[in-house]
């Protein structure tokens, strides 16, 4: 029998709300022995934001629930610490809970009596959660997997049996870890802790597969905050918790922020791994998130930028740059500039999108780092340096946040302080249990090659969008012809020019920037664009595969069913 579902929405005076629907009815053995629930913990059940209905979390998520209505004739008994029965139910204040609860209290507590007397109960604690594994300096990184967004709905357990079949040596939580949204580090605490307990996430933890993580905005704390979130000291402590860091982790000891690095493998096949914090530090992007600080926005912060140039003058072979939000979509054009924080004056803000030849390129209208283009200039700026002063031979940016995967490719240009141009990488995985399928703008996405007129030489960029007998294409297609083509030429409107086609570079196909790796049958039910943005999927996930022999690196974009696409680089 299905009751009714909690979804906790805030209103504007902070105030969390219970809306109802579909939820599971359980016996009392399935819940929690002990969850928090606004600023109270519980051992038993209540009702508090659920009618007259008794309510428990569960120790094993039903249908993606994490909560059940409980059948009150399942309860046990309670006992206070001198052995008194616990009120069936205690009613303190219009809530009435069965068991104890720490409600104005500092320890659980019931009451024994209708004349209102109490006495508190011995806390109880939940049966330990499995650990996540953390990486060993030693061990050479050939497979590395990424994702973010985690949600325990749709194919996200299919999603997540096929990442553990791959064993990688590496998986990177991205941001979103969990959907938090508060500044009650109780409900946070109950959160992470509810996807522990969660059993596809159990198997995940018990295959050993070593992690390391950044955050984003809603294991953070809240939307798109930055460093005015108040909680932000304490949501780092919660975060830590969760991915177990080590009692001597600098991050438990007086580092502000959850960025770390750690060079794995031996010294002729190191990968540097850097993950960034993106939040503790950021500046306000838009007046809702604070006071405007122009040109002295920040998304990293003076401490974290320094540490960061350290990282970059580290010798390794590859060094994989991790972050929650995107890093190479260039600025969206749509919005007014003067909305922008970071804008101040306009010539810093400009200066540093002609720096990197974006002036008039439009990306994602969502959350990125092209929302301070002086930052992000920086830090290109900053990898440039690195590859040309031979401190790394590949840079590999990692990202999340906008519930599709996609691969980028952005070729940094030449600089007279930084050195010649190179070209950067970013794969952007993001989505267990979700999708966005609708159409994501970005110039910077991994180009399409075709050949010419099918001459099997796949050396032409595809130009997309072309229009082709009155109709828009956003990527290959096979109308009129036997493969999937496409224009390598169009005219100002758009309109492909006469001859100026080629068919698509199929799978294994040598192209000027490597080898294309798979490219899936079924890739033009997978996305509203181009074969490289994977956004009708449901769940994605991405990879990053290393051949130290032949000095390569494969790029994918993973779903539950199969390899959707992928790109070979040389290094």
């Amino acid at each position: 029998m299905k009751k009714y579902n909690l979804v906790f929405l805030t209103s504007l005076l902070g105030t969390v709300h219970l809306y109802t629907f579909a939820a599971p009815e359980v016996p009392y053995e399935q819940c929690q022995s002990n969850f928090s629930y606004q600023l109270a913990r519980y051992q038993g059940t209540t009702d508090k934001n659920n009618g007259t209905s008794q309510w428990c979390y569960l120790k094993q998520a039903i249908d993606g629930q994490t909560w059940g209505n409980v059948r009150t004739e399942t309860i046990p008994e309670f006992k206070t610490v001198s052995g008194k029965s616990c009120q069936t139910p205690s009613n303190y204040q219009g809530e009435n809970f069965y068991g104890c609860a720490t409600i104005n209290h500092d320890e659980p507590w019931c009451y024994t009596d209708d004349q209102g007397n109490w006495e508190a109960c011995a806390p109880v604690e939940n049966e330990p959660l499995l650990s996540h594994t953390h990486p060993q300096a030693n061990k050479r990184l050939d497979r590395v997997a990424l994702g973010s967004c985690f949600k325990t709905k749709g194919d996200m357990p299919q999603a997540l049996a096929k990442l553990i079949s791959h064993q990688p040596d590496l998986f990177l939580w991205l941001g979103d870890n969990i959907y938090a949204d508060t500044t009650d580090m109780d409900t946070m605490r109950q959160k992470y802790d509810d996807k522990k307990r969660n059993i596809d996430y159990q198997k995940f933890l018990a295959a050993n597969i070593p992690t390391m993580a950044t955050w984003d905005d809603h294991d953070y704390g809240a939307n798109n905050d930055g460093k005015h979130y108040p909680q932000r000291a304490a949501s780092q402590k919660e975060y830590l918790r969760h991915f177990d860091a080590p009692a001597d982790d600098p991050r438990l000891n007086g580092q502000a922020g959850v960025y770390e690095a750690q060079m794995l493998g031996p010294a002729n096949e190191s990968t540097h791994v850097i993950t960034l914090d993106a939040r503790y530090f950021r500046s306000p992007t838009f007046t809702n998130y604070g006071a405007c600080e122009g040109d002295k926005t920040t998304i990293l912060g003076e401490q974290q930028w320094q540490w960061l140039e350290q990282q970059l003058n580290t010798p390794s072979e590859i060094k994989l740059i991790a972050s929650g939000i995107q890093f190479l979509p260039p600025l969206y054009q749509g919005r007014s500039r003067d909305k922008y924080c970071a804008y101040g004056d306009g010539k810093k803000f400009e200066q540093a999108i002609a720096a990197l030849n974006e002036t008039g390129l439009s990306g994602t209208s969502y959350e990125s780092w092209a929302e301070v283009p002086t930052e992000r200039e920086k830090l290109l700026r900053l990898v440039q340096k690195s590859i040309n002063s031979g401190k790394t031979k590949a840079v590999i940016f990692l990202s999340g946040d906008q519930h599709w995967g996609e691969l980028l490719q952005k070729t940094i240009p030449k600089s007279t302080e930084h050195g010649d141009a190179v070209t950067v990488y970013e794969v952007t995985a993001s989505g267990f249990g979700q999708n966005w399928p609708y159409h994501i703008e970005n110039p910077l996405r991994l180009p399409v090659y075709a050949d010419t007129k099918g001459n099997g030489q796949y050396e032409q960029a595809c130009q997309f969008p072309f229009s082709y007998g009155g109709t828009t294409y956003r990527g290959c297609t096979t109308k009129d012809h036997a493969q999937p083509w496409c224009y390598t030429q169009v005219d100002s409107s758009g309109k492909g020019i006469a001859g100026e086609w080629g068919n698509c570079a199929p799978s294994g196909a040598t192209i000027p920037t490597g080898q294309v790796g798979i490219v899936s049958n079924n890739v033009s039910n997978l996305t509203t664009s181009d074969r490289h943005l994977i956004n009708k999927s449901g769940s994605n996930y991405g990879m990053v595969d290393i051949d130290w022999q032949n000095k390569q690196i494969k790029l994918s974009i993973q779903t539950a069913e199969e390899e959707a696409v992928s790109t070979i680089i040389k290094f």
